[in-house]
């Protein structure tokens, strides 16, 4: 990606983020939210965030072992690294981890770095569908806002593309390669080789997604990852002094979710402070609350994966 366009993905990102945030807190004077986080419970309730995050990134690391394939297995822990340092680099510059664990387990394992690539757009596509899972279940229990309902109809929609393209891939892997083929005919060979190359290991990463016994494991590896962040939410509301319940804390993650697919600030300034206060608002949590529980979130779950994954960001990318 050319240097300029980092520098205005990274300005769009301020603004939507700046923009987020004045939305937020209109209404809502900075000087409750800091009583509110003051006056916290930052004991035990705090202690439920952290275990709620360590759970995600395990949960995470342990399914995307099952999609890199079996043969052979790899070892949870170094994919939790570099699940780290992804998650880590996404929440400064949006969507840049997805590379850096494609490269780290090129240069760890010598996995092809488009193979693994291939495995985390399938990694999208059971995230959707598992966040929707919880979120269905949430939504027979809680009524919610418009602005919700929209998201969740974005996020199906998203959703069924991705599946879409995956299916289409499994189902006829000829007719990708014949139209990429066709579409390089012109191109030098050296390079309609490489593209040729590259296509197959694309391909070859979607492999594991063809058995239905590692698409259920997947998908129940899915479930426990947005559950892990619906405790963590959960959490976050007893810090500052509510309880807002499991299907709410599941919405709150669906809210998540959606904003994380927006241009994002660092931190995900303004993000995670709408989807709290969308999700929790027209279920009687005031303002300043649900403003402070967000903030928790970023405190105790944002900012630990970002020290955790910089922390591992040289060794994920050192060579075996």
């Amino acid at each position: 990606m050319p240097r300029w366009s980092r520098v205005a993905a990274a300005l769009v990102g301020l603004l939507v983020g700046a923009a987020l945030l004045a939305y937020a807190f209109h209404g809502t004077p900075p000087t409750a939210v800091w009583a509110v986080l003051r006056d916290g419970r930052w004991g035990f309730p705090a202690m439920v965030v952290l275990a709620g995050t360590a759970l995600f990134v395990y949960a995470k690391s342990a399914r995307w072992r099952l999609l890199l394939g079996t043969e052979p297995a790899l070892p949870v822990w170094p994919l939790a690294r570099s699940v780290l340092a992804g998650l880590a680099l996404n929440a400064c510059v949006p969507h840049s981890g997805e590379f850096i664990r494609a490269f780290s387990l090129e240069r760890l394992f010598g996995r092809a770095a488009t193979r693994v690539l291939s495995s985390i757009v399938a990694e999208r596509v059971f995230d959707l569908f598992g966040v929707l899972i919880l979120g269905s279940a949430a939504l027979v229990y809680v009524r919610v806002s418009a602005e919700l309902a929209a998201a969740f109809r974005l996020l199906a929609v998203v959703a069924a593309v991705l599946a879409a393209l995956v299916i289409l891939a499994l189902a006829a892997p000829a007719a990708i390669r014949t139209i990429v083929a066709s579409c390089t005919s012109r191109f030098p060979r050296t390079v309609a080789a490489w593209i040729a190359n590259r296509t197959d290991e694309a391909l070859a990463g979607l492999e594991p997604v063809r058995s239905p016994a590692i698409s259920a494991r997947v998908l129940a590896w899915s479930l426990a990852q947005w559950l892990a962040v619906a405790l963590a939410v959960q959490g976050c509301a007893a810090v500052v002094g509510f309880e807002p319940g499991a299907a709410a804390a599941m919405l709150v993650v669906v809210g998540i979710v959606v904003a994380f697919l927006l241009p994002n600030a660092p931190g995900y300034a303004g993000s995670v402070q709408v989807a709290f206060l969308v999700t929790l608002k027209p279920l009687g949590v005031a303002d300043e609350l649900a403003l402070g529980a967000s903030i928790v979130y970023q405190l105790l779950m944002v900012l630990p994966l970002i020290v955790g994954g910089l922390a591992f960001l040289r060794p994920s990318l050192a060579k075996r």
